[in-house]
């Protein structure tokens, strides 16, 4: 009768590494660096400290400067035997900086680069210049003005340096009308008073 022989189970032949799952140690990332000093490779270092291959390629980015972590993977020991080629290399100091945030924000140009407060600042001193340019420039911000809600800031706004540089005493009523005829033109005029009551901040 024929002797039977145990063929290995998957698991027995899938034996995970005796570091498997283990917390790393300075030890670790020291016979990393010798074994990157003497030139072994990927499964050959995985071999040495008891690690998968799969775990190991993130510990060596860890090991390289800032600037160079986010290389490509074929790169990582390439790079990091040059960096430890240097005698000056403080691989231990490298390990303790994290890369900069970089935080994504949009820049925005243009009329849409300005602050409620430009626009009307700029959108008054537009206005207040008389010129055929200054118009026309005007009427490319008046949409960004109508869709802030910043037509009524320019109307007070006229309205407040009316009162203050008149000469006479004028009232809200009769500033207003004149600041809104002046922003709006003769329709605003004729419809100003179906506007809210003027309130003036003085």
């Amino acid at each position: 009768m024929e002797s039977l022989i145990a063929l290995p189970t998957h698991r027995e032949s899938a034996k995970r590494p005796n570091r498997h799952g283990q917390p790393w140690v300075i030890a670790d990332y020291e016979l990393l660096v010798q074994g990157v000093r003497e030139g072994l490779e990927l499964p050959a270092l995985a071999s040495r400290i008891g690690r998968t291959e799969t775990v190991l390629l993130p510990r060596l980015r860890r090991l390289l400067p800032v600037a160079q972590r986010d290389c490509f993977p074929e790169l990582v020991l390439d790079a990091l035997r040059t960096a430890l080629a240097d005698d000056g290399y403080d691989w231990r100091h490298e390990m303790l900086l994290s890369p900069p945030i970089v935080r994504n924000e949009i820049i925005r140009s243009g009329l849409d680069g300005l602050t409620d407060d430009q626009a009307v600042t700029i959108g008054y001193a537009l206005l207040a210049s008389g010129g055929a340019e200054e118009a026309e420039l005007f009427e490319q911000l008046a949409p960004r003005l109508s869709e802030s809600r910043l037509m009524d800031r320019l109307v007070d706004l006229r309205a407040c340096r009316v009162v203050r540089s008149s000469p006479y005493s004028v009232d809200a009523d009769s500033a207003w009308a004149h600041a809104s005829y002046w922003v709006h033109g003769r329709r605003g005029y004729r419809n100003w008073h179906h506007q809210q009551v003027f309130e003036p901040d003085w």
